[in-house]
């Protein structure tokens, strides 16, 4: 519920909607300009605000020098001067303010526990969801809770043997936890602006929900989703990690009577959600069998990395990069023709590392990750291409496709987790070069023909998109270097569900990415939100 706000005959509510701010000429304010903003309002306005809410914060440097653009809510005596503000009331400003919501129905009668698969954003907003309406549910993960897999990865690096069970992609808070933490999306659903105020309420940083590309930090991570498990145990939930789900139960009327763990102990339940995450394809793969689904489209690429320095020069045409401003991102595309595919930049890292994420031994896929300060020398993004599905005639061909990809990438790497790598401009020469050899990489860069990896057209596309990017970003190729394959970026199968979010098997769910369902932290946490009310609704009408 909408709380009202007060204001008297002094004090007065005004919104702000364009506010910008030259980002140069603030510089002494640094990194804390947003906590300055009621002095910046004074300085610019010539009023002093009672109070000062940051509703939306973005970035603009198509102008020239950059400018950070603002949207504003304040309450004050009088009218700011020097900048349009329109004066709102107390309950339009309360409305504006007001703290996120989504419809949680509260659970009628406790049904055997439910059990949520994974814990990804998709199977920790489910199970927060389910924990709110009163479910108890039981999380598994296959993997070990956020301190212990960090632990594991310091151990891969030193002894370059990977712990399939506990990596970059499989453990508490899935392939997201040790990533940038990127929470953009296209998507409009509502239950995503619920998200960002959860993710601020477990720790991540306030401007988390009105930044229009908010990143939560791969140092920052780790605690937030401990906290998300601390409070769903708080609510009735349960958490088992190294808990490998393996199958499902059927009862004799064919519905999904629970699962089947790794260690022969079967968990009975009313529902189950699988969100087991693109590190889930076995799991993924074994109940292709049971349940319907439909090819879908997938995307492959290359990291391609940049001193983080050419980016913020480019980006903010000014340098050295203003201490107000982060560190600048990118987002380049290009259309596809009637007969050539097209081409994107995705999951863009500034300051960012790129880091060796496969959950199978043997396998190699590159990723990207960046702390909160994202205060490294260099950026990294996927260049992603979209293989012809139709080459594909079942879907265990698209897996095996997949985990060709990783293995030839292990092998062009030396076998021990170092990245097959080259200079841009000599991929597209064909040239076995790389000159740019100081990288973010903390295994080792291997000299090698990228092109060899990857299929002709995908070779063919990734050229064109980086002529295509260099004339847009100059210096894309000159300074750029290409660093292994992506080979998780998506899943090639869509499970099919009902107008209620089930599965063809009935007391069965899917969510997430490894159901072919979002493309992203907040995506997937929100189709996570979505499957979870419908198990509600559906234990409410037994």
């Amino acid at each position: 519920m909408t709380k009202t706000l007060q204001s008297t005959d002094e004090k007065s509510f005004f919104i702000i909607n364009e506010l910008r701010i030259d980002a140069v000429n603030f510089s002494s304010f640094g990194s804390r300009i947003d906590s300055r903003m009621p002095d910046i309002i004074r300085d610019l306005c010539g009023i002093n605000p009672e109070m000062c809410r940051i509703v939306k914060k973005s970035i603009d440097s198509r102008r020239g020098r950059p400018e950070i653009i603002y949207k504003l809510v304040i309450q004050t005596g009088s009218a700011p001067n020097n900048i349009k503000a329109d004066k709102i009331t107390p309950e339009q400003a309360a409305e504006i303010l007001a703290e996120p919501e989504i419809e949680i129905e509260t659970l009628k009668k406790q049904p055997r526990q439910p059990v949520v698969v994974g814990t990804g954003p998709a199977g920790i907003f489910a199970g927060l969801v389910l924990a709110l309406a009163g479910a108890k549910p039981l999380i598994l993960d296959r993997g070990k809770n956020v301190d212990e897999r960090a632990g594991d990865i310091d151990e891969f690096y030193k002894t370059r043997t990977l712990n399939e069970e506990s990596n970059y992609l499989i453990g508490e808070g899935g392939a997201g936890t040790f990533s940038d933490g990127k929470l953009y999306t296209r998507n409009h659903d509502p239950r995503g602006a619920w998200v960002l105020a959860q993710f601020a309420g477990a720790g991540a940083d306030y401007d988390t929900v009105y930044l229009k590309r908010p990143h939560l930090g791969s140092d920052k991570l780790p605690g937030i989703i401990a906290n998300l498990r601390k409070k769903i145990i708080e609510l009735g939930g349960e958490f088992r990690f190294s808990a490998h789900v393996t199958d499902i139960l059927l009862d004799h009327n064919n519905r999904c009577a629970g699962v089947k763990l790794a260690s022969g102990e079967n968990i009975t339940a009313d529902a189950v959600i699988i969100a087991a995450g693109l590190g889930g394809r076995k799991l993924t793969m074994n109940l292709l069998k049971y349940a319907g689904s439909e090819p879908k489209g997938f995307q492959i690429g290359c990291r391609i990395e940049h001193p983080q320095e050419m980016v913020d020069r480019k980006q903010y045409r000014c340098s050295p990069r203003p201490p107000t401003l982060g560190a600048a991102e990118y987002n380049l595309a290009m259309s596809p023709t009637p007969s050539k595919p097209g081409a994107s930049t995705f999951c863009m890292c500034p300051g960012g590392t790129v880091i060796p994420a496969t959950a199978v031994s043997g396998e190699l896929s590159s990723n990207g990750m960046s702390n909160r300060a994202r205060d490294g020398e260099f950026a990294n993004s996927t260049i992603v291409v979209t293989p012809d599905r139709t080459k594909f005639k079942t879907h265990a061909e698209a897996f095996g496709f997949l985990s060709a990809l990783g293995r030839k990438t292990f092998y062009a790497g030396g076998e021990d987790y170092g990245f097959p790598a080259q200079d841009a401009d000599a991929f597209l020469t064909g040239n076995v070069r790389l000159l740019h050899k100081k990288s973010s990489v903390q295994t080792q860069l291997v000299p090698a023909d990228i092109s060899s990896l990857l299929p002709q057209e995908i070779t063919a596309t990734i050229r064109r998109a980086l002529r295509e990017f260099d004339r847009r970003f100059p210096g894309f190729i000159k300074y750029g270097k290409l660093i292994g394959v992506e080979s998780y970026v998506s899943s090639p199968v869509r499970f099919i569900r009902d107008i209620n979010m089930m599965s063809t098997v009935e007391q069965l769910y899917f969510a997430g990415e490894g159901a072919g369902m979002a493309g992203g932290i907040l995506s997937a946490a929100v189709d996570g939100i979505k499957v979870a009310q419908a198990v509600i609704k559906k234990f409410n009408q037994i």
